[in-house]
């Protein structure tokens, strides 16, 4: 094979996609290919499951925020007309109140004394700060030590499932930038005059409506475009049992050998690494990358959605004694994610796990939903109508100190033996690691062995917002009708 793709989640599909958009376009440099998945469905961390009632549930929350033109076509072509839109509501549970997210322009929602004390820490734009050595001391430096106590350093440690000062600040040139992340950097000046003016700045550009699928859940997108793909170039139920770095030949789970001139992986890295032969693995550093698990937890309901949930979308909770730190009404997303719209509502949990912050796998369910009825999400007249759980290994990819020279190396060695890995977890870089970020690093990489373009979304993370995209989108690669390698 020309390109071995391994993984049939958001990153094989890209570099799928762009194969055989490449050909369509007459370029022919990729002759032989082949997806391998070694699941019986495709979607990987992105793929979505109906549950034996006939409630839909993801893999955790998957709202799509687009940063790439491409992208936006692609979900065109592959979902026409069965896409959905809705506003960008997300909130913060927090002292018994729902406010608008960021939490950090709405403070006005807190108690007085929760209020005042923020406003009191809250740092000087002026004062000359130091460069912060971890993520606990950044959240500090540009949010305060009372945002940061509240809120900010027990919702990174209840999401990543490790302490903030575990991990560095290099992923935050991205994140903080972008007006739809929780880090995004603010000043006391909107503070003051939403409290004045007793108004809030939800942090959502209303104006962009982010889409999800009319029916199948999130994963309708990436089952839908597998479908389109060629049998004989992309195969379910094949996993990669190791490989020969020095022949360039991959075993399958079926006993296959493949030869191949490049090899891009979504794996997670780790776990790849494994499968390589012990001459490539003893040029390897010694392993420091670190990732929390995640528990779905999905509990459908009989009745109406209530009233004061109508109108969200995600939560996110920060108290350490909830055990969730994220819950999305799921039935608002579309009303095909349950058996029957008006007659059940569902909604989704999200706990983390990790070395640092062990669960446990027998109580988990049942301490989730006591803890939905402890803040009113549940009330005592709302039956249960169905429970789902889904054991998640890979959750998050931290972003932990030691991270960046580690990849550095690491890819580095992959790249003089023909192998990319790259998305979620292949790639390790929580900063590009959502659903567009993850199929753009698809369609980079093959862009980069065929045409030698710069792979902008792995490479340069900072790079990738809406403005600089769609700058770049007019003159180069990323722009599907014009195939001009850029200067």
């Amino acid at each position: 094979m020309d390109v071995l793709i391994v993984g049939a989640g958001p990153t094989g599909m890209g570099a799928s996609w762009r194969i055989q958009e490449l050909h369509e376009l007459g370029l022919n440099a990729v002759h032989d290919w082949l997806l391998v998945e070694q699941c019986s469905a495709p979607g990987g961390m992105a793929a979505s499951f109906r549950d034996a009632q006939g409630f839909t549930w993801d893999i955790g929350v998957h709202v799509i925020y687009s940063h790439y033109p491409y992208f936006n076509e692609f979900l065109k072509d592959v979902l026409g007309e069965g896409i959905l839109e809705h506003p960008r509501k997300g909130w913060v549970w927090l002292k018994g109140n729902y406010i608008p997210f960021p939490l950090q322009n709405n403070l006005q929602r807190l108690p007085v004394d929760d209020l005042l004390a923020c406003v009191a820490s809250f740092p000087n734009a002026a004062t000359a700060n130091p460069m912060p050595a971890n993520f606990s001391q950044w959240i500090n430096q540009h949010f305060g030590t009372a945002l940061a106590e509240l809120f900010f350093l027990p919702y990174a440690y209840k999401m990543w499932a490790y302490p903030a000062e575990n991990l560095a600040t290099t992923w935050t040139e991205r994140k903080s930038s972008s007006k739809y992340q929780n880090v995004q950097r603010t000043s006391l000046l909107p503070l003051v005059e939403n409290l004045i003016r007793r108004q809030d700045t939800p942090g959502w550009d209303g104006a962009v409506p982010f889409p999800y699928p009319a029916k199948g859940g999130a994963g309708a997108l990436w089952s839908e475009a597998f479908s389109r793909l060629p049998r004989e170039h992309a195969q379910l139920g094949k996993g990669v049992v190791s490989i020969d770095t020095a022949s360039r030949v991959a075993t399958l789970s079926s006993g296959e050998r493949v030869r191949y001139a490049s090899l891009l992986s979504s794996m997670p890295l780790d776990a790849f690494l494994e499968r390589l032969d012990e001459g490539f693995r003893a040029q390897l550093p010694a392993p420091v990358l670190k990732h929390s698990s995640s528990h779905v937890i999905g509990v459908g309901v009989h009745g109406e959605v209530p009233e004061h949930l109508r109108d969200k979308f995600w939560i996110q909770f920060a108290q350490l004694d909830l055990p969730f730190f994220r819950i999305s009404i799921t039935s608002n997303y579309s009303p095909d994610n349950v058996p029957s719209s008006g007659a059940f509502w569902s909604l989704m949990c999200e706990v983390s796990e990790s070395p640092l912050k062990p669960v446990n796998h027998d109580t988990v369910v049942p301490d989730v939903i006591a803890a939905l009825r402890r803040v009113g999400l549940l009330s005592p007249e709302h039956e249960i109508a169905s429970v789902w759980h889904r054991p998640i290994a890979y959750g998050y990819p931290v972003p932990c100190l030691e991270r960046d020279a580690y990849l550095e190396e690491v890819q580095a060695l992959l790249k003089e033996n023909g192998i990319y890995s790259r998305g979620r977890f292949g790639g390790w870089k929580y900063e590009v690691s959502n659903q567009d970020n993850a199929f753009m690093q698809g369609v980079e990489a093959i862009d980069n062995m065929v045409l030698g373009t710069e792979e902008l979304t792995y490479m340069h993370p900072e790079l990738v917002c809406r403005t600089i995209v769609d700058r770049l989108a007019g003159r180069s690669f990323l722009n599907r009708h014009k195939m001009v390698r850029p200067a």
